[in-house]
Parts: C-alpha cells; structure tokens; sequence
C-alpha cells in the first residue's frame, strides 16, 4: 500500500566527503515496508531538468524506529536541497515502492554493492541481524577509496551480531595504507564466498555499468537467471 507522509528530519550526517544521509521520525505515523524497497522523496524546488522527484532506497529496516536516507550530493537543486536539510525541516514522501526486495527464506544471498548503491543492502543486512535470520549472507562491496565506504563503523557491527553474515570490502583505486582488498569485483571473489552458484539468490545495486558488468559476468559463470535481481542507481 503506497502511503503519502510528511516526516520531520531528526539527525543528518556526513556519511563520507560527498555522501549524507538523514533520519526521518515516524511521528507516530505507520510504514509498512521489506527490506530493499524504495520511496519517492519530493522537495519544493524547481528543477526543470531532473524534476522535484527522486526515488531514495530505504537504508533502515523495518526493525528500526526511524527511515534512513543516504544520497550521494550534486550540484542538482534537488541534491543540494537534500544536502541543507537539518533537525526539525519536514520532508514530503510517497511509498513504498520497488521489488528488489530480500527473500527471507533463502538459503544464501550474495549482495554486490558498489558506491552508494549500499544503501537497500543496509536496510537488507540490519533486518536479517534483527530477526535473527538464517541466511548465509555475503556482501561484497566495492568503493574507489576506504574513505568512500558508506556506514564505515556498523559494518563490523553487524557482523558481529550475525554468524551468517560476512562483510568484504574491495578499493578499486591505489590507497596507501589499505590492507584489504583491492580491484573490482570479479569471477574468483564471488566464487570464494558463495559456496553454491546455482541456489544463492544475487542483488547488484550501484551504478548502472557496475551493475552490467556484474549482471553480464553472472550469465557468463551460468547464475540462473532468474536467482538475479538487478537495482540500478541512474544520474548519481
């Protein structure tokens, strides 16, 4: 049931250099939503070019008593509308919305995030520690630098809450220092955590070439198909 709200900001934070997010309260108000959904979030600019309109992932589960939004800012009055958002501003949703959505009753998930395309896998990863699913649930995620890793301090976090859960982090871009994994994600990655290719479910979200690629490198290791689902993040 998609729903019209109102909901006031009760925190805003500067995730990385050009990544913030907010948290809305829900005032009382009821959302029913599963993890990986997404809302229209419309502000009162405007933006001939891109419209006043933008769908935001849900990074907060359903488990939480806040909605939490992350967008990477532009120059787009729509962006920087979003970027000067503080306490008390109230922000004007309609949702929710969207398929991609957790199956909570596979056996496996593999999320394959790049950038802020992390944000429905948040939502996805917090729920599955919430409700103390048993999923095996591996999350590759894929930034240019350590310093463009969004929810830097929960990941470990969750992790620790959930036995099923495995967290691995890849810098596509030389970074002294950084002692974890470096390059894109490839073929031998997803073969070394996911331990059965033809029964673990697959969520790709980030830029829509990241999310070609790996769509394409999936068929190309014989993923069914239909065990894929695809997320794109266009114009960010």
């Amino acid at each position: 049931m998609t729903l019209s709200l109102e909901l006031p900001v009760i925190e805003t934070k500067q995730e990385t250099p050009d990544v913030k997010s907010i948290k809305l309260s829900f005032n009382n108000q009821r959302l029913d939503y599963k993890p990986g959904q997404y809302m229209m979030i419309e502000f009162d600019v405007i933006d001939e070019e891109n419209g006043s309109t933008r769908p935001l992932s849900i990074a907060s589960s359903p488990t939480e008593d806040f909605l939490l939004f992350s967008t990477k800012i532009s120059q787009s009055l729509f962006k920087q509308r979003f970027n000067s958002l503080k306490a008390g501003d109230k922000v004007k949703l309609k949702g929710p919305m969207g398929i991609f959505t957790l199956k909570e009753d596979a056996k496996e998930a593999v999320l394959l995030g790049g950038g802020i395309g992390i944000t429905p896998f948040r939502d996805m990863v917090k729920y599955c520690c919430d409700k103390k699913l048993k999923i095996k649930l591996t999350l590759l995620y894929s930034n240019r630098t350590p310093a463009d890793i969004v929810y830097k301090d929960e990941w470990a976090v969750f992790e620790e809450e959930n036995p099923n859960l495995k967290v691995v982090h890849t810098i596509t871009e030389s970074t002294a220092g950084w002692l974890g994994r470096t390059g894109r994600v490839n073929e031998a990655m997803i073969k070394e955590f996911c331990s059965d290719l033809d029964n673990s479910l697959f969520y790709i979200c980030g830029p829509p070439g990241m999310v070609e690629g790996l769509s394409n490198l999936l068929k190309t290791m014989n993923v069914p198909q239909s065990n894929v689902k695809i997320e794109k993040f266009a114009g960010y």
